[in-house]
């Protein structure tokens, strides 16, 4: 198979994490406070994705899964850990060690994919089920910027949330404070990178580019 952007074999070995970003601490990547995991690649390449950087399968930072359990656990005060992306699914196998090890540590997983809840249940890759299984909170179906809605779990309206387990419950509706799907949160690092996160409205995304001189 010829190897391209659009694809990820090839690119890396398959026990490494193709890692896009990780945040340390983040409070806008579910419930309580989380570790995040962008990983590299997505082949959905969605509308209005706000993680358009992270869709080449391009290497970026390669990353073997037990050096980034120990750095996560090395943590203090969080209370889990979001693998985003990019897609979750297209690297599912280390992901799957990675979560492994941090839910027997006691810490809980929340995985989104582009993929449809359908999707995923029908597929034939072997690692996928291995994913699921460590996985406790799972948002599934790719972002369609005509449905975004606030939500604080959720990008666009059509997405499903799906409790795989007992340890996060799926927030109710009523329990969501007003514009929680609209909270950004910016965090700065002691080299000044800035990092964006969250589930912006379309026209705050567009005023903060018209702001930073339309980068």
């Amino acid at each position: 198979m010829m190897v391209t952007e659009y694809n990820d074999p090839g690119y890396r070995p398959m026990s490494m994490l193709n890692l896009a970003g990780f945040l340390s601490r983040s409070a806008v990547n579910g419930p309580g406070i989380r570790a995040v995991v962008w990983v590299q690649g997505c082949p959905f390449r969605c509308e209005g994705c706000f993680n358009g950087q992270f869709q080449s399968f391009s290497p970026a930072t390669l990353v073997d899964p037990d050096d980034l359990a120990r750095a996560i656990l090395s943590i203090p005060g969080i209370d889990g850990v979001t693998f985003s992306g990019g897609e979750p699914f297209a690297q599912a196998g280390p992901l799957a060690e990675l979560g492994e090890r941090l839910r027997r540590a006691g810490l809980s997983v929340i995985t989104y994919s582009g993929y449809t809840t359908e999707q995923l249940a029908e597929g034939n890759d072997p690692t996928w089920p291995a994913l699921l299984a460590v996985t406790d909170l799972l948002i599934t179906g790719p972002y369609v910027a005509g449905l975004a809605a606030p939500d604080p779990l959720k990008g666009s309206a059509n997405q499903q949330v799906i409790a795989l387990g007992t340890r996060i419950p799926v927030p109710r509706k009523a329990a969501c404070p007003a514009g929680a799907g609209s909270r950004m949160e910016f965090t700065i690092a002691p080299d000044g990178t800035v990092t964006t996160t969250g589930f912006p409205t379309p026209a705050l995304v567009t005023e903060f580019s018209s702001r930073c001189g339309g980068s």
